[in-house]
């Protein structure tokens, strides 16, 4: 008997992309269904882990689960590597400045209200 977990995985597989629809509820994906969601290998997704460019969210006795964060930092590497050519060393770099950015922006967003707020 099949149960509705390995069904919908099944349905998944035929379809990447579409685990958007099947994860609205911010459910936690496994390596296979994140390599699902971006068209990926999971082989692929597992040696972008290995050097920590991915990190789990939480780890269960049936491996790792990542947030819905992860696939869009997924999808980002895997368009740096694509479409720029940049090594996994390069694309570490390229987003830790990305998230240093973020930071500096929502800092300055913070004191611009602040400012006006006087």
């Amino acid at each position: 008997m099949e149960t509705i977990s390995s069904q919908i995985r099944s349905r998944v597989a035929d379809k990447p992309g579409s685990i958007f629809l099947l994860n609205r509820n911010n459910s936690l994906f496994s390596v296979e269904e994140l390599a699902t969601a971006a068209s990926a290998q999971p082989e692929c997704v597992r040696k972008f882990i290995a050097v920590g460019l991915i990190e789990p969210s939480r780890q269960t006795f049936s491996g790792p689960l990542f947030r819905r964060s992860s696939l869009e930092r997924l999808l980002r590497i895997m368009r740096l590597r694509r479409d720029l050519g940049i090594n996994l060393a390069g694309i570490a770099a390229v987003l830790d400045m990305r998230e240093r950015i973020e930071i500096l922006q929502k800092e300055v967003e913070r004191l611009q209200r602040l400012q006006f707020a006087k």
